[in-house]
């Protein structure tokens, strides 16, 4: 199978070095905007296993030619490029991976989770498959809470938990991934959740609790901001009594206030507004002082949890069981060059594209990570260097969020 992994910062460096080291990649093609980038990346590769080619995704006659020429194509992109890069692969004919979706497009302007996965009918219709959402979170979370669904007679509440207990040397804010993201994720956007069988919207940042992740990440402030499990897991994994599906992530308590901040002054939007004769998104002021996540490699230290608690019961009686992966940030950049999170998000969509290539994903359409067989992929999770763990908290205890 030819690859194209497009985009190659520290997520799509750790996709296209996994994938390429599987019999079944015959070749990675490496494309960028960024021409240092792609050769500082394209040594790490398997010799022979490698192209490289400077690409703007804008330029669509140039995007599709290149998409012509492989069999699958990896977006490492931001996500508001999905639906134009979606509708390039069927015009192409190339089978297509993402990590994460954008939207709502009621707030952002841009493709959601709906969006992606009614272009099922358009990819079967064509005999190609697309992988979406398949990073950590969404995407092994995903798979954890499928894993699971299946051990569970009734599955009650299913609660996603992202926490990470690192600091970054010289700097405040240290966003891990996408600044711009992050910013929308925990103010702009309000949270999707699955509240007594229903989907609802919350306002962000409106609700929050203490968890204690596995060690060494230890206890945790989490809160509620919207991402995509809360719509998947309601969507494909109802059918035993779910009344409740929510997604929470621990944020330091200074970068909160910073946001409540941000919204009692009436920026929590993405609006342009007018200042001194300019105009400007707010959001795109405050990132414009955060760092970039790849300027953070090798700075961050500490570990970072993603994992996905199930509520329900097995033989009449009642299990919690948080099934999780966590990863060093001071280990994947000994190891790999990049930080923690770079490398938890990109070797399971690795994973994901890796099914594909070795014809154990063979239906078409668009999947979302519920709908993979959970085992192969958590294989290749282990092989890959992102071990899981399963652990049964206290069957009388209830999470106080």
């Amino acid at each position: 199978m030819r690859v194209l992994q497009l985009g190659v910062g520290s997520v799509g460096e750790v996709t296209a070095r996994t994938m390429a080291t599987e019999p079944e990649v015959t070749k990675v093609v490496l494309a960028d905007i960024d021409e240092a980038r792609l050769a500082q990346v394209a040594p790490k590769l398997p010799a022979g296993k490698v192209e490289t080619m400077q690409l703007d995704v804008h330029d669509k006659d140039a995007l599709v030619k290149t998409l012509a020429g492989v069999d699958l194509v990896v977006n490492g992109l931001i996500p508001e490029i999905n639906p134009d890069l979606m509708a390039a692969c069927l015009e192409a004919n190339t089978n297509y991976l993402d990590m994460a979706a954008a939207g709502p497009r009621d707030i952002v302007g841009t493709a959601d989770v709906d969006e992606e996965l009614a272009l099922d009918g358009a990819f079967k219709k064509k005999g190609l498959t697309a992988l979406a959402f398949c990073g950590i979170d969404p995407g092994a979370s995903d798979v954890f809470a499928r894993a699971l669904y299946d051990q569970f007679d009734t599955v009650e509440r299913l609660t996603v938990l992202d926490g990470d207990n690192s600091s970054a040397d010289g700097v405040d804010f240290a966003p891990s991934f996408s600044p711009t993201t992050m910013v929308e994720e925990c103010l702009i956007l309000p949270p999707h959740a699955f509240e007594n069988g229903k989907i609802i919207r919350r306002q962000s940042l409106s609700k929050s609790g203490d968890f204690e992740f596995p060690a060494p990440v230890g206890k945790l402030k989490v809160w509620n901001v919207d991402h995509e499990e809360s719509q998947l897991m309601p969507l494909f994994l109802a059918d035993k009594g779910l009344r409740k599906a929510d997604f929470f992530i621990a944020l330091d308590d200074a970068w909160v206030n910073l946001l409540l901040t941000w919204r009692k002054l009436g920026f929590d939007h993405n609006k342009e507004i007018e200042f001194g004769g300019a105009r400007f998104r707010p959001l795109d002021l405050l990132v414009s002082r955060l760092p970039k996540s790849v300027d953070l490699i090798g700075k961050m230290h500490g570990s970072v949890c993603v994992g996905t608690l199930a509520e329900g019961t097995i033989g009449g009686k009642r299990v919690r069981r948080f099934m999780y992966q966590i990863t060093s940030h001071d280990d994947a950049f000994t190891k790999f060059g990049v930080q923690g999170t770079g490398f938890q998000t990109g070797v399971p969509a690795a994973c994901a594209g890796l099914l594909l290539a070795k014809g154990i994903v063979t239906t078409k359409g668009v999947l979302a990570p519920e709908q993979l067989d959970p085992q192969p992929f958590l294989e290749l999770m282990t092989k890959h260097g992102t071990p899981w763990g399963v652990v049964d908290l206290p069957a009388d205890e209830e999470l106080p969020m």
